[in-house]
């Protein structure tokens, strides 16, 4: 054995955090022009970024999904395609031949109900706010592009929160935040609890892990100066 070979490399299994494009219909033409809307929204976010395709929306219409343009649209629009999961069985041979990775789900709750539960609002007076009462967990998405969203709970690992305004989360923040994802740069993203992955404002995003702060697990507010991610404490 070349031992030293052997040493250049190590596979060791990791959670990371992937963006996950969740299939409601076997269109590729549709599925083109709603990931293309994505992409153009935060263009510095999604460029090369890594992409894991989910089919458990689709069930049966999973047999008409063309696998292979898919992968190609993914490519065309600077994505990398990671792979698929939550296929119906079917389906599997298609995927594979067409140079899909077949993921195993993390788990057995339909994405879809828990993305439908997780977006109910309470009732507001005004229709630029969106409000969550419960916790967001991981998995789940908060997307409101008219205003601000302010979450009454925390917000889990995995989760992702995407508002045209600001972000006020009432408890421990993490996940991805993206606020002013139509370019406010005057957006602010407020927590009980910083313990974000990512938080972005206009575009400009960061990973918390990589930002110069002492205020992590504590109560913060981040805001855009420049082009530049600026942390405070909140009190």
């Amino acid at each position: 054995m070349n031992i030293v070979a052997v040493e250049a490399v190590e596979i060791k299994g990791e959670m990371l955090l992937l963006n996950v494009l969740h299939l409601h219909s076997p269109d590729t033409v549709k599925i083109k022009q709603g990931l293309q809307s994505k992409r153009d929204s935060l263009p510095q976010l999604f460029a090369n970024s890594p992409l894991v395709l989910d089919g458990a929306a689709l069930g049966n219409a999973c047999r008409d999904l063309d696998m292979q343009a898919l992968r190609a649209l993914v490519l065309d629009l600077g994505f990398i395609p990671v792979g698929m999961r939550n296929l119906p069985e079917e389906c599997l041979q298609s995927a594979t031949q067409a140079g899909w990775a077949v993921l195993r789900s993390p788990r057995a709750v339909p994405p879809r109900v828990e993305r439908a539960t997780a977006r109910e609002p309470i009732a507001s007076q005004n229709p630029s706010v969106e409000v969550v009462d419960r916790p967001v967990r991981s998995g789940q998405q908060v997307y409101f592009p008219d205003g601000d969203v302010v979450v009454l709970q925390h917000t889990s690992a995995g989760s992702e929160i995407l508002a045209g305004g600001s972000v006020h989360v009432y408890g421990s923040l993490r996940g991805r935040v993206l606020a002013g994802i139509h370019g406010d740069t005057s957006a602010r993203i407020f927590c009980q609890k910083l313990e974000a992955e990512l938080v972005a404002i206009a575009g400009n995003y960061r990973l918390l892990d990589e930002m110069d702060t002492d205020l992590k697990g504590q109560p913060a507010m981040v805001w855009l100066e420049g082009e530049k991610l600026k942390i405070a404490p909140m009190f």
